[in-house]
């Protein structure tokens, strides 16, 4: 391992330990260990690769978005400090298996991916197919690795801030020996990762009992949830400090220092994310939503993206029209295809032959909607 990635990995490590209490643990896993395996791991935060790899004395090679490519620090950190793997959520890409190959066979080096894509948004597991993980899981035959994180989401959700110095927990063991894995079926092999990756923040902190003293835990969080579970109305609710209120309701819920919700009928935001996603399929179909956000597109080939500007955002049950003074996009929701959610607020598209990222106010609503009206949810 070259010194830069010594350097910068040290660097992490600091970084990280003076932000976060982490705690490692191992089972039948030597964090030392020379021979490649595949390493998976639940997606809690979006710095999870961070987190995970930096404990690991041979880097595991990270499979990553190629959307981070086009952000010119990323990409430095991506291409010159560590060595990683692009590839494009939601979509299949022959590529990266190659270059995954590639890892394995030609530089003997262990793998990191994250099969669920995309971090959480309310502190579970996002519904994932793990059959294609499972594909190359068998294709590979090395020894598969589970980092199982908990607390992750409660120290950082990806919709709001770091909270404090709060706990992060990250397991590691040996799920399956390559032995194993080559007796396995596809079937059984895409169930066994799914039960390895399942978790739950509110139930594991129900039984860890341990408390996030934070002044603004609900800051963020209108750009996720978008329904009020009182009157359901849609885009009415805002938050100041640890609670959330609704424009119509006033307030509705406080966020405790076990990051549970009180005031409401239900504690966690997983349930309030099953209320909004019935609500918005009981709206008349062609009612439009409006938002705004900062439009681009997106030029992988050249690593780039060319920002358009500053827009406003309408969406109906057939089309999502981007539109300022200078310009008006419409884009055919049928068309619409690899939408993704990546970081905070960033949806990130393929139409025809190009591909767009819109940075914007209210990107769980437009993200839902879409995939509703697609019959994809």
């Amino acid at each position: 391992m070259s010194i830069k990635v010594e350097v910068a990995r040290l660097g992490v490590k600091i970084l990280f330990h003076l932000q976060y209490k982490l705690k490692f643990t191992y089972t039948d896993f030597d964090k030392r260990r020379k021979e490649p395996f595949f390493l998976i791991s639940n997606h809690a935060s979006l710095h999870d690769p961070l987190y995970v790899a930096m404990n690991i004395k041979k880097y595991p090679y990270p499979v990553t978005s190629n959307i981070l490519y086009t952000n010119k620090l990323m990409k430095f950190g991506l291409n010159k400090i560590i060595k990683s793997i692009p590839k494009r959520k939601g979509q299949s890409d022959i590529q990266t298996i190659r270059l995954i190959l590639n890892a394995f066979n030609k530089d003997k080096n262990s793998i990191m991916i994250f099969p669920e894509g995309n971090s959480s948004f309310f502190g579970e597991q996002t519904p994932t197919d793990y059959m294609s993980t499972a594909k190359i899981v068998k294709k590979i035959s090395h020894d598969l690795v589970v980092a199982k994180i908990d607390g992750g989401y409660f120290a950082k959700p990806r919709w709001g801030k770091r909270r404090g110095r709060p706990e992060f927990h990250v397991h590691y063991y040996t799920l399956l020996t390559k032995a194993q894995i080559d007796q396995m079926e596809l079937n059984e092999l895409s169930e066994t990762i799914k039960d390895a990756l399942q978790y739950n923040d509110y139930e594991w902190n129900k039984k860890m009992q341990i408390k996030y003293r934070f002044p603004k835990k609900a800051i963020g969080l209108e750009q996720y949830i978008y329904v009020c579970p009182k009157c359901e109305s849609i885009q009415t609710l805002h938050t100041h400090k640890n609670d959330i209120y609704c424009d119509k309701c006033g307030h509705l819920a406080h966020i405790n220092e076990y990051h549970l919700l009180e005031g409401l009928s239900f504690d966690n935001l997983i349930e309030w994310d099953h209320i909004q996603k019935r609500v918005l399929k009981s709206q008349e179909k062609n009612r439009v939503y409006e938002s705004s956000g900062k439009f681009y597109q997106i030029e992988l080939s050249k690593g780039g993206r060319k920002k358009i500007g500053q827009v406003k955002a309408f969406l109906d049950d057939k089309q999502l029209i981007l539109s300022n003074k200078y310009i008006q996009k419409p884009f055919d929701v049928e068309k619409i295809n690899g939408l993704v959610l990546t970081q905070k607020n960033i949806l990130s598209f393929d139409y025809e032959d190009n591909t767009y990222m819109i940075k914007m106010k209210d990107p769980m609503l437009f993200l839902d909607t879409i995939n509703l009206h697609k019959g994809d949810i």
